[in-house]
């Protein structure tokens, strides 16, 4: 069994919180970043089986989990990478290979694109490639800033919106078009991810709007290092492949047979080799 272990490093933004698997320093480790508005908690899992043969580290990123929150009022994507760029360097990590899913794909490809001599390989499970209408609505509707109230509505507000999002894509589109296939309604899923939520309640929007405004396949043209793209039927992103495959040929674009985490990982480890 791969224990997870869990720390805090203090960067100039305050406390960012982050768990560690394994202990294999023979290899590189890997940088794990999670997808929004979850932590690295929900990244355990996969922890697990990478840890069993590598280094792993998973903070949770900034205004999300245990950490402190962006200084910026509207930070953009390269603010996320730059606190990266920091927080491996307060655990004297000076070359990586970089997991990302969702939120932490669009942050790792700013972190390579910083500083390519650091990453040695970067993965991406899943990433958002919205056209101009889409990225117009996605900034008006998926994320509004919240804020405590006299009545607690932030408390059912945070529960309905993370369940709407197990069962529409986007979640302010409730419509049979909208339904996406494979959502997670377990109820201690459902309430660990509205609890982080509400920790988080009055800047968790921050990253969402930086993902929206970030332009990824633009991006993703000028990287330097090796990258792929993982994917599978249940994530609501798979869409984004074929624009990937379509417009960045230099990203390899990888199918998993399902969502598991052992599959997951074993994929990720034979690519990286």
């Amino acid at each position: 069994m791969t224990t997870i272990d869990r720390h805090f490093v203090r960067l100039t933004e305050g406390l960012v919180h982050y768990r560690e698997a394994g202990s294999d320093q023979t290899g590189l480790p890997i940088l794990m970043m999670h997808a929004s508005p979850a932590s690295s908690a929900f990244l355990e899992p996969l922890m697990a089986e990478l840890g069993k043969t590598r280094r792993v580290i998973a903070p949770d990123t900034l205004g999300n989990g245990d950490s402190a929150p962006p200084l910026e009022p509207s930070p953009e994507l390269q603010d996320y990478a730059d606190s990266m760029v920091r927080f491996l360097d307060a655990l004297d990590i000076a070359r990586c290979d970089v997991y990302g899913t969702h939120t932490g794909s669009h942050i790792g490809v700013e972190l390579a694109l910083a500083q390519p001599e650091r990453v040695a390989h970067l993965t991406m499970h899943g990433i958002a490639v919205l056209s101009d209408e889409e990225r117009e609505a996605f900034l008006a509707h998926y994320a509004p800033p919240q804020a405590p109230d006299e009545i607690g509505g932030q408390f059912n507000w945070a529960f309905h919106y993370v369940r709407d999002q197990m069962i529409f894509y986007p979640h302010f589109r409730k419509t049979p078009d909208h339904i996406r296939f494979g959502g997670h309604l377990e109820p201690e899923f459902l309430h660990t991810l509205a609890v982080g939520l509400l920790k988080n309640l009055t800047h968790y929007h921050k990253t969402y709007h930086a993902v929206f405004r970030h332009p990824i396949l633009e991006r993703l043209a000028l990287l330097e290092v090796p990258a792929c793209l993982l994917t599978h039927a249940e994530d609501p992103l798979r869409d984004a492949t074929q624009a990937v495959s379509e417009q960045v040929a230099e990203v390899e674009v990888l199918d998993l047979a399902d969502a598991s985490p052992g599959t997951e990982a074993q994929t990720l480890l034979s690519w990286l080799a």
